[in-house]
């Protein structure tokens, strides 16, 4: 009979070290989402604050590649200024738990691109813009369009405008969908808390208020 009673006590430690037997008394604080707070559900600060973190500086190198064709050229992007980050973005929870990232966003990006020869000499040089008109929920996440501004198109500048274009947009498309995965990730879309007959065990659920 002792060791009944050794695993009834073990149950106990755990129902009284599981936090998922406290939420029911923490309110709204309930809600704080890997550290960051969402005290409302507009999320366009979050996407801001990513994004200047990704495109901005001087000498922020985005990409460093050869440049396609088989020249031997070498290429470097730097996106130095988050121009534009304007829209809504939101972060919708339904019932039962379902959670989705809204938005709706313009972004426009500043770029320079390089482009050397072997021996490391500058051989083009652009500058200009990528704009994302509508980054927005309806389409697949990666399918947004991305609109490549030069600021010359002349014969100095053609190799590194291609390059910003062909190989450039791109790896900044890529970046911007890892964003946004990273925020549905902590939002946490597509997490659910297990139902009954599920192999985790969950605790009954507290009732409504009234």
């Amino acid at each position: 009979g002792g060791h009944r009673q050794q695993s009834h006590h073990i149950m106990a430690k755990l129902e009284e070290a599981d936090p998922r037997w406290k939420v029911k008394d923490l309110g709204d604080a309930g809600k704080n989402v890997n550290g960051w707070h969402w005290t409302e559900n507009d999320c366009l600060p979050w996407f801001k604050e990513k994004f200047e973190a990704q495109f901005n500086g001087d000498d922020n190198k985005v990409l460093e590649a050869e440049v396609e064709g088989g020249s031997g050229l070498k290429g470097e992007l730097v996106c130095y200024k988050l121009e534009t980050c304007t829209g809504e973005a939101h972060i919708n929870r339904r019932k039962g738990n379902k959670v989705m990232v809204i938005y709706e966003m313009e972004v426009k990006i500043k770029w320079k691109a390089t482009v050397r020869d072997a021996a490391g000499e500058e051989v083009s040089s652009s500058k200009g813009t990528y704009n994302i008109p509508c980054l927005d929920t309806v389409d697949a996440i990666d399918e947004f369009e991305i609109s490549v501004k030069f600021n010359k198109d002349n014969d100095a500048t053609t190799l590194a405008n291609t390059f910003g274009k062909k190989q450039g947009s791109p790896r900044v498309r890529a970046m911007i969908v890892e964003t946004i995965k990273t925020l549905q990730q902590e939002a946490g879309v597509g997490q659910k808390i297990p139902k009954d007959g599920s192999s985790t065990p969950s605790p009954a659920p507290a009732a409504p208020p009234p």
